[in-house]
Order: structure tokens, then C-alpha cells, then sequence
């Protein structure tokens, strides 16, 4: 992220600057600017604490220490609930049942922490703080008085329709109500101007919609607006940090809790033979007379063989009824292995919707013996596809199985066939006719839990199962802001992929499975509609990494004593430098300023609409067109080489290494090794100037140098 987007303006530059700096490069490190509008409550609280600003939700700090000076105490703490609830209307307030009330001031406070987010750590600046971050005492303000104001307002208009988007409130104002709170205050058509250019910038999804020029006029009266159109926010991937963590807790489940699991359900039938079911009691008592000492007693293992005291992580086997812990392990009652079931199946869908980046069409199509085997015996997925197929049934398709995938598909078909058996016997089926006269579905799928579920029926809520999932292992079911839904795994595929293709395949090797990776790439790269998405993320990423050099050469231009060329080296510095300069003027000659959007047009023309500016390795960024571009053979002098600022503190940190290892070399007159060590050394020190500079005339690489020529 661009040092522009991390500074604060220079009204905030106090001696706790450096402390600031720190803080925003850690939010900015977890909290990428184009995840902030869908924050969940949680990461927005953690984001708004590691900033400095308190770490209450809904009560946004600015203490004096971060400003240098005392200030009013409107602004020292913000009660944003407390603003937002003053603007809306008594009126409307006493119509308003205090449940649904309390949710949507809720939704209000969460909005207004996330609008907040973005004004401290992005490019929320105008006129002559363009690119910069707002002042924090700025953003005080303007939580206390603007900001309430517009979304409450919002809140207003989104109680009038009878439908509107999640958490979107500042889009459907009338132009009536936009007039009229501009006409309140000019600061607050500012902040709607601010709005707006964040929005242009995918940083924030909630703004006035742009003006259109195609409104018919009736020449007897007002212009006739057009019917509102619905606009829908496509699915984002799943963050990076929530993938991390939920990652063990699937593995978890499957590979060490499953097998515990299907023993006791395949069990369960012969526990019940002797049990007369009729159907509509549920006979709980006789259940758990049976149930209950077999569950006292089993012993449950990991796959090592190790006794599993705890889960590894919060996991919720209940309800919290009559006093029972709902996190109480090992699990004792019906109901705990109920629940144990549905999250098994979820498990097991989360891996075959990440190992397949399949369509819900496609992973919904699989059956229970699905799996099979080809002839150099690698296995594979059996289903169908059915969106870009012309057959009304679907065209068979095969997906390319890692191992946990291969685990995780056998163990649903086993879990699935067990239920059944057990839901076969409630209804009333004798054990013997159940084993005799009944044949297993054929669904992978099935309707897991109490109540009206039945496993003899296939699952239709795939996206409540992954929110259930998530809430009981201890995660939001809203990871970015918006629900878990079996299309964002094939956003999330596209853009681990795109990183992987622009930046490493580390990425992939550590979310599959080093032995998995070509396996799984080799379905991915073959699926002509996410191999679309792919090439989009990857292009996108170029224009993002040349935009974030672009910025800090800018920068420095304009920063007296600022690092040459923004902190970058290599031979592409000056040239893109100077492109940078040559840009700047052509807009002067129109009357235009330097903005975030000049930056980024000029990353799409010197990336070629991000076809070049590709990572060769860490640090170093090509920018040959793809067909030219082959292994890196080149140094730090090639024209088409940019080495990236973050690549300093390794250069500073290795030179010296080098040095005591050349000098140790030299006193055991070992000559080939000090001429290998004044090779590494030259190589490092060319790689941006200023070190170049420190390093060149150094005595200890002077006496190197001078002891192998």
C-alpha cells in the first residue's frame, strides 16, 4: 500500500507520528482499504483499536495525545449511536418497534465505524489533500455533525421502501432530501463529493448515485425521474485472515473428529433396534437411555491416536438449555450429536467447494459414489455442470480430487447413509427392514439436524450451512461484511490463483497441499469461466502494484528530503519517474490537479491494462510485455526492472552478513569465496542508490574488493 495512502496530513504531524505510522501500517497489513466497507462488527472493532481510537464499538476516541492538544469533549469520544439517533425524528422513532430499532442504529454505528476506517487509513483527501488520509480531528467532526446527518437521513428513506440492499443507505436518497440537507450545511455536499470519488475507487459501496444525462423532461413540470433500478453488490472472497483461520478448524473436523463421528452413527441403529418408534413422538427419554451411556464411554481420538480432551477451538455441540454449557465436551445428548452432524456435512462441503471451485449447481449435483479413479490412479470427482451447458440435464464433468477432498466426499457419502438408516428407524422401520428391503439415496447433500429436517432429502440451504458452520466454530458467518454463500469460494479460488500467477505459487502449495498443487491448478486453469476471473484479478493486482509505485515517485517529488524515486531502485526508476512528471504537466495544461485517479490511469498505460509490471521474485518487478518476458538474468541496471522499496531492509540487513562473511573468508585465505562475497555484494548494493552510496567507498568492501583484484 502506497505511503500516500498511509501518511496523515500535516496537521497531524506530532512527535507520536512514527507511533501512528506503525499503527496504520499494522491496520493496513490486516485490513486491506478495499475490505473495509464489508468489515464485520468484530474485525471493525479490532481495526478502529489498532488505530488508537478506542476499542468500543459505536464510540469512536480521538485522544489528545494522537492530536498534541486538548479538545473539546465532543470530540475526545463520538457516540455514534447516540449522533445518529438525534437526527432521526421522534416521530418516526415511536413507530418503530424497539427490536427492529436496535438493529437498525446497529447497522447505522457499523456503517459510520467503516466510513470512519476508510477516512483515517485511505485516500479520502480532496483538493489539496488528494490522495492523503483526513486529519483524525477532521474525522471527529464529522462523525459528531455530518456524517449522522446524511445516514440518518438514509435510514429515513430505507424505512419508506419496501425493500432495499443490506447496510445501503446514502444510494437511494431522493434528490429532494440531498438538496436539503446540502442546504443545511456545504460541508455536508462535501462529504457526499467524498463519497462518491471512494466509491469510483471500489473503496466504498454506499453513495449518491452518479447523475444521468438520459432523464426525460416534461416541459409542464419536473424532471420525471426513472423507475429506481436494483443494484446488486456481487459476492466478495472470503479474506485471506478468515481462510487462515478457519482453515485448521475444517481439518480439524474432518480428519481428526469425523471418524469418531461416523463410528458412533453407524452405531446408532443397533442401539435403537429395540426402541417401538411411532411416528410423531420422539421418544427423547428412550434415546437417551440408550444413547447416553455409549456416549459416556466412547473414547475419542485424533488421528494420531492422542485422547481429544477439548476441541482446538470454541465449538458449540448446543443449546445453552437448563443450564447445560453449550461448549460442554465431550458431547452427552442427542441433541450434541445432531448438531455434530450438521457441521461434519458443512465441513465437508467447505473443503469440496475450495478443492473444486465448483458452481453450487455442480457440488449439489455430486452423489455419493462420485469419486473414482482414472488409469494412472489419480482420483477424481464424477458430477455435473449445468450453466454453460445446452443439455437440459447437465453435461457430465470431472474434477481432478486432492486427498482431503478424496476424505472428505467418502466420508459425507458414509455420514449421509448413516442418518438416513437412523431417520428410516424414528419413522417407524424395523432395523431388519432397514437393512433388507431399503436402498440408500443417492444425494451427497443431505437435510441434517432436528426438527423438520430429513435426511432422505437433499440440502437446498447450502449458504445457511456454511453461516451455521462458521458461528459454531467460533466465527462471524460474515467474514468482509457480507454472508458466507458457496459463490464467493470461486471468487476466493480466482483470487488466490490471480496472486499466485502474479505474485507466487507459495500461496497455493499452502492452502492445498504441496503434492495437490498441479493437480488442482490443472482443473482451475481449464475452466474457461473462472479462468476469466483469474485474468481479471491478476490484471487488476499489476495496475494495483505499478499504482502503489507511481504514488510514492509522486510523492517524492513534492516531499523536500524525501528517498529518491520514492524508496524504489532499478534501472525502470528514472523512466517512470519521468512519467510520472510528464503526466503531472499534461494535466496542469488542461486545469487539472494530481489525483488518486491520475495515478491510476497512468499504472493501466504503463501496464498495459496490467498485462505487464510482473513479479519475477520477491522485490523485483518486470516490466517487459509477457511474450518477451523469460528467467530473470538481468541486475539491478536493466531498464525494465523496478526493485520495490519493501525489498530495503532485507538489502540493508544482507550487506552487511556478506561483509563479515567475506572478511572471515579473506583471514583463511580462502580467495574464491571473498570473489563469490564482493560478487553478492556488488549485486545488493547496486539495487538502490542511497545504499549504494553508503556501501560503495565502505573501507571493509574497499579491502574485499582490493584482496581479489
Amino acid at each position: 500500500m502506497s505511503d500516500t495512502f498511509k501518511d496523515l496530513s500535516a496537521a497531524s504531524s506530532v512527535p507520536a507520528m512514527s507511533e501512528s505510522g506503525r499503527r496504520i501500517d499494522e491496520a493496513l497489513r490486516l485490513f486491506p482499504l478495499e475490505n473495509l466497507q464489508y468489515l464485520d462488527r468484530e474485525s471493525a472493532i479490532r481495526c478502529q483499536t489498532i488505530l488508537g481510537h478506542g476499542s468500543r464499538f459505536g464510540m469512536w476516541e480521538t485522544p489528545d495525545a494522537m492530536i498534541g492538544r486538548k479538545q473539546f469533549r465532543s470530540s475526545q469520544c463520538v457516540d455514534l449511536r447516540k449522533r445518529l439517533k438525534n437526527f432521526i425524528p421522534g416521530a418516526t422513532i415511536s413507530t418503530i418497534s424497539l427490536p427492529s430499532l436496535d438493529a437498525l442504529l446497529d447497522e447505522g454505528v457499523l456503517w459510520m465505524t467503516r466510513y470512519a476506517l476508510l477516512l483515517r487509513i485511505g485516500p479520502s483527501g480532496m483538493n489539496k489533500g488528494n490522495g492523503r488520509s483526513l486529519d483524525v480531528t477532521m474525522i471527529a467532526t464529522r462523525l459528531y455533525a455530518i456524517v449522522p446527518q446524511i445516514l440518518a437521513k438514509g435510514i429515513l428513506r430505507s424505512l419508506e421502501l419496501d425493500s432495499r440492499e443490506y447496510e445501503v443507505f446514502v444510494r437511494y436518497l431522493t434528490s429532494n432530501a440531498v438538496r436539503e440537507l446540502n442546504n443545511i450545511d456545504k460541508a455536508i455536499g462535501v462529504e457526499f463529493r467524498r463519497m462518491r470519488m471512494l466509491a469510483d475507487q471500489m473503496l466504498w459501496r454506499d453513495a449518491l448515485l452518479k447523475a444521468d444525462i438520459s432523464i426525460t423532461t416534461n416541459p409542464k413540470g419536473e424532471a420525471v425521474m426513472p423507475a429506481a433500478q436494483s443494484i446488486s453488490i456481487p459476492y466478495p472472497p472470503i479474506p485471506d485472515d478468515y481462510l487462515a483461520e478457519m482453515g485448521p478448524r475444517i481439518l480439524w473436523l474432518v480428519r481428526d473428529l469425523a471418524p469418531n463421528l461416523l463410528s458412533m452413527f453407524e452405531s446408532i441403529p443397533e442401539l435403537f433396534s429395540d426402541i417401538l418408534f411411532i411416528p410423531g413422538s420422539n421418544h427423547k427419554k428412550a434415546k437417551a437411555a440408550r444413547l447416553g451411556p455409549q456416549l459416556s464411554q466412547y473414547n475419542w481420538r485424533d488421528r494420531n491416536g492422542e485422547a481429544i480432551i477439548a476441541p482446538p477451538f470454541p465449538l458449540k455441540l448446543g443449546r445453552k438449555l437448563n443450564g447445560r454449557d453449550p461448549y460442554a465436551w465431550p458431547p452427552r445428548y442427542w441433541e450434541n450429536m445432531s448438531i455434530l452432524a450438521v457441521t461434519l456435512q458443512a465441513a465437508h462441503l467447505w473443503v469440496a467447494l475450495l478443492g473444486m471451485g465448483g458452481r453450487i449447481s455442480e457440488i449439489s449435483s455430486l452423489k455419493r459414489d462420485c469419486i473414482d479413479w482414472a488409469r494412472d490412479g489419480k482420483p477424481f470427482a464424477n458430477g455435473k455442470t449445468f450453466k454453460l451447458s445446452a443439455n437440459f440435464a447437465g453435461t457430465d464433468r470431472d474434477w481432478p480430487a486432492p486427498e482431503i477432498l478424496v476424505q472428505a466426499l467418502a466420508q459425507q457419502a458414509r455420514l449421509v447413509s448413516a442418518w438416513e438408516r437412523i431417520a428410516r428407524l424414528v419413522k417407524g422401520l424395523s432395523q431388519e427392514d432397514n437393512e433388507m428391503l431399503v436402498f440408500d439415496g443417492e444425494h451427497l447433500w443431505a437435510s441434517l439436524g432436528a426438527g423438520q429436517n430429513d435426511p432422505e432429502s437433499q440440502l437446498m440451504s447450502f449458504g445457511q450451512a456454511l453461516q451455521k458452520l462458521a458461528e459454531r466454530t467460533g466465527l462471524t458467518p460474515k467474514p468482509g461484511g457480507k454472508n458466507l454463500h458457496p459463490h464467493r469460494f470461486r471468487k476466493t479460488i480466482a483470487r488466490l490463483v490471480g496472486i499466485a500467477i502474479v505474485d507466487s505459487p507459495r500461496v497455493l502449495m499452502k492452502l492445498f497441499g504441496h503434492k495437490d498443487i498441479a493437480m488442482t491448478l490443472g482443473y482451475i486453469l481449464t475452466d474457461k469461466a473462472l479462468q476469466v476471473e483469474i485474468d481479471q484479478v491478476a490484471r487488476e493486482l499489476r495496475i494495483m502494484r505499478c499504482q502503489e509505485v507511481i504514488e510514492d515517485m509522486h510523492t517524492a517529488l513534492h516531499t523536500p528530503d524525501a528517498s529518491k524515486f520514492g524508496g524504489h531502485g532499478g534501472g525502470a526508476a528514472p523512466f517512470i519517474t519521468e512519467a510520472v512528471k510528464t503526466h503531472e504537466e499534461e494535466l496542469h495544461r488542461t486545469g487539472q490537479l494530481w489525483d488518486a485517479n491520475s495515478s491510476y490511469e497512468l499504472s493501466v498505460i504503463l501496464t498495459g491494462n496490467g498485462q505487464y509490471f510482473r513479479m519475477t521474485r520477491p522485490g523485483v518487478v518486470c516490466l517487459k510485455e509477457s511474450r518477451e518476458a523469460g528467467p530473470c538474468t538481468c541486475d539491478s541496471t536493466c531498464i525494465n526492472r523496478i526493485e520495490e522499496k519493501t525489498a530495503r531492509r532485507d538489502v540493508r540487513k544482507v550487506i552487511p552478513v556478506l561483509i563479515d562473511e567475506g572478511k572471515r573468508a579473506l583471514v583463511e585465505n580462502q580467495l574464491l569465496l571473498v570473489a563469490d562475497k564482493v560478487q553478492q555484494i556488488n549485486e545488493e548494493i547496486l539495487r538502490f542508490d542511497d545504499i549504494k552510496e553508503e556501501f560503495v567507498n565502505h573501507p571493509d568492501v574497499v579491502l574485499l574488493r582490493e584482496a581479489v583484484e
